[in-house]
């Protein structure tokens, strides 16, 4: 039987990894995939307006979670998690300071996600919360003070596959950006960015889960156990993203 091509809707921290995924999978069923990657929110809500897809791959539980429960897709599947870092500008008076002083000083622009729109944005929002229990006050003082300047909108990727917290840097839009830490090795080989990993009790575990839309189309099943199959896993392993387990 000849397949029409698999529609895939995937969060845009996906981008790199979904291409190679898909990549092998299209070489071992010689089904064509069509992705379109972007703020999961966003994909979220094209779906629950009625946009075509037969995959939606999120950054979050919530979003597949609703789909399903709305009647629009299956039961969602976790398939990977991720973890939040910061990203600074390589300025020697910002990145001398321990990183939590730096995300307050007033001196320098804190950049988020759009809450909502991006699950980012969301997990930015958690790590806020978490500060302020650890140190009441910071961390609304953060949330009050940070700026969502990507994911409102599905822009095009940054040039070059630049992170979009990355390019805001870069570009002087911002000094600090709250991102994934799946861009760390990407982020590693370029120049003018420091980046802080954060360890417990301040890290926030973000997890990934898919659905096949409804009606189901039998491909895109194949898909979903492929990425979640040992192959896909491995995928995912070499673009930074963690295993279910580590939930």
């Amino acid at each position: 039987m000849i397949y029409r091509p698999l529609r895939v809707f995937a969060a845009g921290s996906l981008r790199l990894a979904f291409h190679d995924l898909f990549d092998a999978f299209s070489s071992r069923y010689a089904i064509d995939i069509e992705p379109e990657f972007g703020p999961a929110g966003l994909l979220a809500q094209q779906l629950m307006d009625g946009a075509s897809a037969d995959v939606f791959a999120s950054a979050n539980r919530e979003h597949p979670l609703h789909l399903a429960a709305c009647g629009k897709a299956a039961q969602p599947m976790a398939f990977a998690t991720n973890r939040l870092c910061i990203t600074m500008r390589d300025d020697p008076e910002l990145v001398r300071q321990h990183w939590l002083s730096a995300l307050g000083d007033p001196r320098y622009v804190l950049s988020t996600s759009t809450p909502g729109s991006d699950p980012g944005g969301d997990y930015a929002q958690a790590l806020f919360a978490r500060i302020e229990q650890l140190h009441p006050g910071q961390g609304e003082a953060l949330r009050q003070r940070a700026q969502a300047l990507v994911g409102a909108t599905r822009a095009a990727p940054a040039p070059s596959g630049v992170p979009a917290g990355a390019a805001l840097i870069l570009n002087g839009q911002s000094d600090m950006h709250i991102g994934y830490a799946s861009y760390i090795p990407q982020m590693r080989r370029m120049g003018g960015v420091h980046i802080v990993e954060l360890d417990d009790p301040y890290q926030i575990t973000a997890c990934y889960m898919l659905t096949t839309l409804l009606p189901v189309y039998p491909p895109a099943v194949h898909l979903a156990r492929f990425i979640c199959s040992d192959a896909g896993q491995a995928v995912l392993a070499r673009h930074g993203f963690g295993p279910v387990l580590a939930l």
